[in-house]
C-alpha cells in the first residue's frame, strides 16, 4: 500500500509546491519501501529451491465425460471442486468432452511459515 502512495505523494507535492519537510517525508517513505524490498529479497534467498517450488507447485488432472454421462456432470464437477480442483479448459473430443483441471499441489496452510517469511501473508 505504501509503495502505491509514493508516486501519488510526489505528484501532490509537485502540484502543491514542495517544501523541505514534505520532501524529507517522501524520501523517508521511499527508503522504508526499499528496506522492506531488501528484507523480502533476503527472505526469499533463505528459502531452498525445494521450498520455493513446493509453495508454487501446481498439479493437473483431466476428466473425459462421454455424452451419455453429461447427466451426472454436475455431481462429478462438485466432487472435484470439493477436492479443490479448478476447471480451466474444456475441449470437444470424439468420445465426449475433455475437462482440464488444476490445483495447488499443497495448501497455503502447509506453507504458512514460508509464506510468512516471504511477506506474502500479513496479519
Amino acid at each position: 500500500m505504501r509503495t502505491a502512495l509514493i508516486p501519488l505523494c510526489a505528484v501532490l507535492a509537485l502540484a502543491a509546491g514542495c517544501n523541505d519537510a514534505s520532501l524529507t517525508d517522501l524520501r523517508g517513505d521511499a527508503q522504508d519501501v526499499l528496506d522492506e524490498a531488501r528484507n523480502r529479497a533476503q527472505a526469499i534467498g533463505e528459502l531452498s529451491a525445494d521450498e520455493m517450488s513446493e509453495i508454487w507447485a501446481i498439479e493437473y488432472r483431466t476428466l473425459l465425460v462421454s455424452d451419455a454421462d453429461l447427466g451426472t456432470l454436475d455431481e462429478q464437477l462438485n466432487a472435484l471442486g470439493q477436492e479443490r480442483w479448478e476447471c480451466y479448459h474444456v475441449s470437444d473430443e470424439a468420445q465426449g468432452k475433455l475437462f482440464y483441471f488444476k490445483r495447488p499441489k499443497s495448501t497455503a496452510i502447509a506453507n504458512l511459515t514460508n509464506l510468512l517469511r516471504l511477506g506474502a501473508v500479513v496479519f
